[in-house]
């Protein structure tokens, strides 16, 4: 089973950590090229402000305690159409459509806040999350800068759609079952 639950600051330390591995870094970051700094990053995630929202994924296998296992976050919360970021930090879980029920389940929290759509970009060469993207109805829309493409979700049409709520409710998580 997986769930989703809002990152805490405790957490930035285990976040880094997978950010930091030249694994992910080097497959999935635009700009990184080495191992983040602690201070530098610290301060990043301070400067966020309320229009992001960061999710820890966590997997439960039944058998031993839940675990964390990588993170979803989405920026731009201020516009109806956010900007959505994924990766699973324990590699070893690559594979086994974590990654992919975890942003189903961010989309769910999209769709009942509102929002319309979601976008998000993807490093060239990057196949593991092209394919989680057109999974789950993902269109290309072209390059986004030099070596990456965007991607695009409708989630509702918007003459259908409430207003999106600005981001600033609570979050509480959702919890879900892994498809089998």
């Amino acid at each position: 089973m997986i769930s989703l639950k809002k990152l805490e600051e405790a957490d930035w330390e285990l976040m880094i950590a997978w950010r930091s591995n030249p694994v992910i870094y080097e497959e999935g970051c635009y700009t990184q090229t080495e191992p983040l700094k602690w201070l530098e990053h610290y301060t990043w995630m301070l400067s966020r402000g309320v229009w992001w929202r960061f999710f820890m994924i966590w997997e439960d296998d039944g058998i031993t305690r839940p675990r964390k296992v990588g993170i979803v976050n989405f920026g731009q919360l201020d516009n109806w159409n956010p900007e959505l970021n994924y990766y699973v930090g324990e590699i070893s879980l690559w594979g086994q459509d974590i990654g992919k029920d975890a942003v189903s389940f961010a989309l769910c929290w999209l769709r009942l806040h509102g929002y319309c759509q979601v976008h998000t970009t993807v490093k060239d060469g990057n196949e593991r999350s092209i394919n989680l993207l057109k999974s789950l109805g993902f269109a290309l829309q072209g390059q986004a800068r030099k070596g990456e493409t965007r991607w695009n979700l409708v989630l509702s049409d918007k003459d259908e759609a409430t207003e999106y709520t600005s981001g600033r409710e609570p979050f509480m998580g959702i919890e879900g079952v892994k498809n089998g």
